[in-house]
């Protein structure tokens, strides 16, 4: 399975912010899927993240990631355009009632950040939905900063040279 990559302190805090998050994957051709994520869990290894989306809304995302294996989930801060990518293998798993309840919190504050920055909340509802919701678990190996500016794309905790 390849090296993991433990999130550091800084990230942590990140993800303590409301986010929007965007998960891509492919399916055994390279066809791609992606989906909107509407709720996500670091485990206590730093090391994994349990993603949750909804089936019903992205039917090809579960499919894809149980055909290969990988997925790449990019958080964004709404409010500041802050955005990181993480990489990895994934796997599906059930989904728990703490799943929802992740979810829910996750959807609260996205739809209020949103609402904050201007966005008519007809907009935000058809985005965020939890129906038919799943959980891909990613081992995570890479994490990219994908802030607009000089250091977009290069490895978190990498210097340029």
């Amino acid at each position: 399975m390849g090296i993991s990559v433990r999130v550091d302190d800084k990230l942590l805090d990140f993800f303590k912010r409301p986010l929007m998050c965007i998960i891509a994957g492919a399916d055994e051709t390279g066809r791609p899927s992606a989906g909107r994520g509407v709720g996500f869990h670091l485990l206590d290894d730093r090391e994994t993240l349990d993603i949750i989306f909804s089936a019903w809304q992205w039917p090809r995302l579960a499919s894809s990631v149980l055909l290969t294996g990988k997925i790449a989930a990019t958080f964004v801060s709404p409010s500041d355009y802050v955005s990181f990518q993480l990489k990895g293998f994934a796997a599906m798993r059930a989904t728990e009632a703490h799943d929802l309840e992740c979810a829910d919190r996750f959807m609260k504050a996205a739809t209020d950040e949103l609402a904050s920055l201007g966005v008519p909340q007809r907009l935000i509802g058809p985005w965020l939905t939890a129906r038919e919701a799943r959980v891909a678990r990613l081992k995570i190996s890479e994490i990219y900063i994908q802030t607009p500016g000089p250091l977009a794309g290069m490895l978190a905790g990498a210097r340029s040279q």
